[in-house]
């Protein structure tokens, strides 16, 4: 719905600029920022570091899991009144585990969504400067066409000076 929205938008903005686009010679761009996105060397890059510190992560839940297995089967092994003194401890060791999990977890998420918001204002900037660079009044997303010509695509251009 938001991008049919964004779609009819844009259709009546060029048609609102068509007029100056035939009188002025309007020069008209597109970018394919999924592509962009993936062939960033920025992007190869944080994806290997947040593959690390996703692994780094999931080992240590790993390690503290193991260690609440192991008390929960020490605990099985002993006596009913030993194993009730025993149960607070669990109860809290399986609380510190939870706890544990999310903050690591979100911790990767906010360095993730760190990481996109970096990236995507890299391209932004850099499709702004090419843009006035090379004298275009518009500049589109691929993703908002249903059909255009290769002539106007400027992915690569974008790619090229990303990865300068």
């Amino acid at each position: 719905m938001h991008k049919k929205f964004v779609g009819i938008l844009i259709i009546v903005f060029c048609l609102a600029l068509s007029e100056y686009a035939f009188a002025e010679g309007l020069k008209i761009g597109y970018i394919n920022m999924r592509k962009v996105f993936y062939e960033y060397k920025k992007t190869k890059k944080f994806n290997e570091e947040l593959e690390k510190e996703d692994a780094k992560v999931k080992e240590e839940i790993e390690n503290r899991t193991q260690e609440v297995r192991k008390f929960r089967d020490e605990m099985g092994l002993l006596s009913e009144t030993a194993r009730k003194k025993k149960e607070p401890e669990m109860i809290r060791k399986v609380k510190e585990l939870d706890e544990f999990r999310k903050e690591k977890l979100d911790g990767v998420l906010r360095k993730k969504e760190e990481m996109f918001r970096e990236i995507r204002s890299d391209i932004l900037d850099v499709s702004e400067e090419h843009s006035k660079k090379n004298g275009y009044d518009v500049v589109f997303d691929e993703a908002l066409f249903v059909y255009s010509l290769k002539k106007y695509d400027i992915t690569d251009d974008i790619i090229k000076r990303l990865n300068k």
